[in-house]
This record gives structure tokens, sequence and C-alpha cells, in this order.
């Protein structure tokens, strides 16, 4: 499978996200391809079953920019979901909302993989 491919699945709004890499998809393509490797990423994978939501709080924060900036969508939206979650103390609803956000990570890297 090829990085348009990949593109295609995993990146919805592809015309604003490549606008946000000003036009340079080979430097998109490089960051994506970082993704499985993102400390925060791996951070909230590794963490997701663990109560230390300040420390949730913090990770899928970032982890929300982060997505929102590569146009990953399912990952943006269930990060914004968790910090909304906790910031409000509903932790039942973070502990709900998390394994999207694990889903929607682990099939980002799945594609990543599938890169030649």
């Amino acid at each position: 499978m090829n990085f348009d491919e990949i593109f295609k699945n995993i990146i919805p709004n592809q015309e604003e996200t490549v606008r946000r890499f000003s036009g340079n998809l080979a430097l998109l393509e490089k960051f994506v391809r970082k993704f499985p490797t993102d400390e925060n990423w791996l951070k909230l994978k590794a963490t997701a079953n663990d109560d230390d939501w300040a420390q949730m709080e913090m990770t899928a924060h970032t982890l929300k920019g982060y997505a929102g900036n590569m146009g990953f969508a399912k990952l943006y939206d269930a990060c914004c979901e968790i910090v909304k979650a906790i910031r409000e103390k509903d932790f039942a609803k973070a502990k709900e909302v998390l394994p999207k956000a694990v889903e929607a990570g682990i099939e980002i890297e799945n594609f990543v993989a599938q890169l030649a």
C-alpha cells in the first residue's frame, strides 16, 4: 500500500492537512510515519487503564494537538472527549472514551505499518 492510499484512509480532511504542511506531502508523510513512536501516543496506550487522571489529561491534551495538526480526526475527537471528561471530573466517561482513542491510534499504526 502506498502513502496516497493510506492518506485517504486516515486523514479525512486531506486538503486542510496538506495546507498545514505548506503543500509538502513528503514532510506530511515523514510525520505520519513517526506516529507509532510518538511519546504521547505510547503513554496514552500504556496508561489507558490507569487512574492517574492528571497525567492522562496532559497526555490526551498533547496528543489532541498532535492529532489535530496531522488531520487524524478520530483520534482528535476521542482525545477532545477525554480531556473534557477529565476536566469535568467525569472519570467514568473518560474511561468509556479511552478505548476509542486507543482504537483510533492503533488504526493509524496499522496503516503506517502497511506503507511500502
